[in-house]
């Protein structure tokens, strides 16, 4: 489906594209340049306070970098702005439904006409590059309430398309976060820098006569009470309530309950994918992390986390579930 939907926008793409060809650009005040293929329909041109409802492609020379066809249209909502520099709303005001357009922008024009010159653009704009929006206006809803009943109906109609897209796209994320972390153990394996990190989590529990269950790549696992329920598994979702604390001081930094977690995906830091697997539902434990299982060499910024600080979780697994909390 995804498939034959891409190839329906690429058609009308190429359409609009065919069109343009018989007619010729002209410029904003602003040095933009624009094609209207103007449609047969009878309506008024787009006012002020209206909503354009648009299937667009965005493409940088011959990359496409966005498209909506086949999937949700955007709406956008007409505000005139006469401060607008060398930007595609300059030439909303001059369509109405049925419209077809293709708007130009040469990414030497964009940095020459920058407000603010020492933003970056970003690395996709090459000097001497090309940005072509190429957009056509299904509807122009004349007030807010005519947009909302008609974005509810899109939304309503392509929400399974854009669930399966989010999924794809999370499942790829963490496809490659899990290889990052793969390659940064293998570079960690080579220097010893694992066992001297799991030595400091087997010293603590030696010093507290902590009798603690390695698994994996070194989380040590405490089970106080293992849960009757269903098991926790790669692919489940998991609600998890939890105190973390720093190894060497027992201090709790945060506590609080993890919702809808999906196990052993690379959603959470590698010590909970590996230590939640010896839980069922209704099990409780602790969780001794070596610090290249917890955040590693990068903590999240304004973390209380010092570079590959083990860490301890006390867990309590609430819920397992096949889907989503």
């Amino acid at each position: 489906m995804k498939k034959v939907n891409y190839l329906l926008g690429l058609i009308a793409l190429l359409v609009v594209v065919a069109s343009c060809n018989s007619v010729s650009y002209k410029k904003t005040k602003t040095g933009l340049l624009y094609k209207i293929i103007p449609s047969n329909s009878k309506e008024s041109l787009a006012k002020n306070g209206q909503w354009l409802k648009l299937n667009f492609t965005y493409k940088i020379d011959d990359s496409v970098l966005q498209t909506t066809y086949g999937k949700m249209p955007v709406y956008i909502q007409l505000v005139e702005n006469p401060n607008l520099t060398y930007d595609p709303a300059e030439v909303f005001p001059l369509v109405k439904k049925g419209d077809s357009v293709i708007v130009v922008q040469f990414v030497d024009s964009l940095i020459a006409k920058q407000t603010n010159p020492g933003a970056g653009l970003p690395p996709y704009m090459k000097k001497g590059g090309k940005l072509n929006l190429y957009f056509t206006v299904l509807d122009v809803l004349k007030s807010d309430t005519a947009y909302e009943a008609d974005a509810m109906k899109e939304r309503e109609r392509y929400a399974p398309i854009m669930e399966a897209e989010q999924k794809a796209e999370m499942a790829k994320r963490r496809k490659e976060m899990m290889e990052q972390q793969e390659q940064a153990y293998a570079e960690l394996k080579k220097t010893g820098e694992d066992v001297r990190q799991i030595k400091v989590i087997t010293d603590y529990l030696a010093a507290k006569k902590i009798n603690a269950t390695k698994t994996g790549k070194g989380t040590f696992v405490v089970i106080t009470q293992q849960g009757t329920g269903p098991k926790a598994e790669v692919g489940k979702f998991l609600t998890v309530k939890y105190a973390g604390k720093h190894l060497g001081s027992d201090s709790v930094f945060q506590a609080n309950t993890y919702p809808g977690l999906e196990l052993g995906v690379g959603a959470v830091i590698g010590g909970w994918d590996e230590g939640l697997q010896l839980f069922n539902e209704g099990g409780k434990g602790t969780l001794y992390i070596p610090g290249f299982l917890a955040y590693g060499k990068n903590p999240p910024p304004g973390s209380p986390f010092k570079i590959d600080e083990p860490l301890v979780f006390d867990i309590e697994v609430v819920k397992v579930s096949n889907t989503p909390q």
